[in-house]
């Protein structure tokens, strides 16, 4: 599967900006693994996805000081989905797109990385398979 055109396509982004938000949703789910599963689960989704360093390399910092210490979400449970909008709205994606960016970068996991791996990630993230 073709994340990059797929998210260039369904969301009317350039290629630079799909490649950057698909680093930016991988990360994300490779830091929520390292955090709630295991350093071993992140390291077979970084594996799996070679390109993953390059797309990241891609991405828009964030610049320093425009964050307030009162953004940062303090209760981790909802911190995966705080962070999910917070990635959309810096791609200007419209939020109502959540589940084609979930639904895409689950099809990209499932053809990369095995079964044990995306039902790992699917239990860990229910963000991403909601419909």
């Amino acid at each position: 599967m073709d994340l990059i055109s797929s998210l260039s396509t369904q969301l009317t982004l350039s290629d630079n900006a799909a490649r950057s938000l698909a680093g930016q949703v991988l990360g994300l789910i490779e830091d929520t693994m390292r955090e709630k599963v295991s350093f071993g689960v992140a390291s077979r989704i970084r594996n799996a996805v070679p390109e993953l360093v390059q797309w990241q390399a891609t991405s828009p910092t964030i610049v320093p000081g425009s964050l307030a210490l009162s953004e940062v979400p303090m209760d981790r449970a909802d911190h995966d989905e705080v962070e999910l909008v917070r990635l959309l709205e810096r791609f200007r994606v419209d939020l109502g797109k959540r589940q084609v960016v979930s639904a895409l970068t689950m099809q990209f996991l499932a053809s990369r990385v095995d079964a044990q791996v995306l039902a790992i990630i699917k239990r860990t993230m229910p963000l991403l398979v909601q419909s």
